[in-house]
């Protein structure tokens, strides 16, 4: 089971919030997770820099910062990752971040927030892209949890 709690903090974009949770369900599913508590945050970039900064010590704009608040383990190497574990987490999207770089690589900006939900809910999950290698496994699973909903995504 899956709680999901958005909270809208800006005026940016309209939210589909409806499809926010499907999407937001529908990563944890593909990953294995058995019970969820997940909080969607979506901000401007005055406010998720502040974010950055208080949390994380960068001192800049971001396109999402997600926080795992609580996990009953490890997630494994493998994909998926979180196969059986219950977590809690919170996810922080900037639409203002979206709609620039959705402008930039030619798409819409709803799908932009999809694909920082869908990064976000993985790093929840235990992917990471601190590395190069890190970084190909999590970008290949964002493009086949995407792929679900018909989505690819686009990078610089």
């Amino acid at each position: 089971m899956f709680k999901i709690e958005i909270a809208d903090q800006q005026e940016l974009l309209e939210i589909d919030y409806e499809r926010l949770t499907q999407i937001a369900s529908g990563t944890l599913a593909a990953e294995g997770v058995q019970e969820a508590e997940l909080s969607i945050a979506l901000v401007d970039d005055v406010e998720i820099r502040e974010v950055n900064r208080k949390y994380l010590g960068h001192d800049c704009a971001t396109d999402v910062v997600s926080f795992l608040l609580e996990s009953d383990g490890p997630a494994a190497l493998d994909v998926p990752r979180a196969r059986g574990m219950k977590l809690a987490g919170e996810v922080v999207i900037s639409t203002q971040t979206a709609l620039a770089c959705a402008a930039q690589y030619g798409w819409d900006a709803h799908d932009e927030c999809l694909l920082y939900l869908v990064h976000g809910v993985l790093h929840l999950c235990g992917y990471d892209d601190q590395t190069d290698e890190e970084r190909v496994v999590m970008r290949a699973r964002e493009a086949e949890v995407l792929s679900r909903w018909d989505l690819v995504p686009r990078y610089a």
